[in-house]
């Protein structure tokens, strides 16, 4: 499913970013969390988006080689599918590898978004690919990604060292580091990259005991956040889409969002007080 996802949606996910995978073991009633998230690369430091003792504008951070951070999408799915896969791992390959071939009509929202993104026309590789004349591929267009097969076919038949090491590798630190704001990742980077299994985080709402992924993520403890803080309004008895549900759900994201800003991190470089962000009282 991810790599279908990488060939149709490759502007939302793929295998050149990163994951967090949540995955629920019946017979030992155990919920297990992968955490294959990008990282930044060594060379990066705090000043890494400052210029001037300013920060630089948002799109300027985004179209640059600076935001690439070291993909973690398939070492995650590697150590999950030696842990729980039952098919094998060449085979998972094959739907994306074939739609990649024959090709996919452009969504409405892929065509957005190569619209309305002004710079990656400009990019020699994108703007070959996604772009005719200048102008974004057309709603309906087939587009074919034999290149992306080539790349599938690789790792299904080599593993993911395949990505991460050697020719696809050197290939994503070329892009970086000769893009027109260029970046730091390395080769080092890429060969290190590790996925790590983490514990989720989980807690008791009603009936139910509910869990996410837990720090560097911020969004299980958000999550849980905002449903201990509306459970002391009753929100079942709230119309949906009420002025006063959803003046409590804001609310609640609000006071949510503040504490993700300012507790949430990398657990590997910061003590996150997650039980205490949980705690009722």
């Amino acid at each position: 499913m991810q790599m279908v996802l990488n060939v149709v949606e490759p502007q939302s996910s793929g295998i050149g970013g990163g994951a967090f995978l949540l995955s629920f073991d019946a017979r030992q009633g155990r919920v297990l969390s992968y955490d294959g998230r990008e990282t930044a690369p060594a060379a990066a430091g705090p000043d890494r988006f400052m210029q001037n003792g300013r920060a630089i504008p948002f799109m300027e951070a985004v179209n640059s080689g600076k935001s690439v951070g070291t993909p973690g999408v398939l070492r995650a799915l590697e150590l999950a599918h030696q842990r729980h896969g039952r098919l094998r791992w060449a085979r998972l390959f094959g739907p994306a590898i074939d739609l990649a071939e024959a090709g996919f009509p452009v969504s409405p929202r892929l065509h957005a978004q190569l619209a309305g993104n002004k710079d990656l026309v400009q990019q020699a590789a994108a703007g070959a690919f996604f772009y005719r004349d200048g102008q974004a591929l057309p709603v309906g267009y087939v587009l074919k990604n034999p290149a992306l097969a080539a790349v599938f076919r690789r790792i299904a038949q080599e593993g993911v060292d395949a990505f991460y090491r050697g020719a696809i590798a050197a290939d994503i630190v070329n892009a970086v580091q000769t893009h027109a704001r260029p970046g730091d990742l390395s080769v080092q980077d890429l060969a290190a990259y590790r996925a790590r299994v983490r514990e989720p985080v989980c807690s008791p709402v009603q009936a139910y005991r509910v869990c996410g992924m837990g720090p560097p993520s911020s969004g299980g403890v958000a999550v849980l956040q905002m449903l201990g803080m509306l459970a002391q309004h009753a929100p079942a008895a709230m119309a949906p889409g009420s002025l006063e549900a959803v003046h409590y759900f804001a609310e609640a994201g609000r006071l949510a969002f503040a504490d993700r800003e300012r507790y949430i991190a990398d657990p590997d470089f910061i003590s996150v007080p997650v039980q205490a962000l949980l705690d009722p009282a």
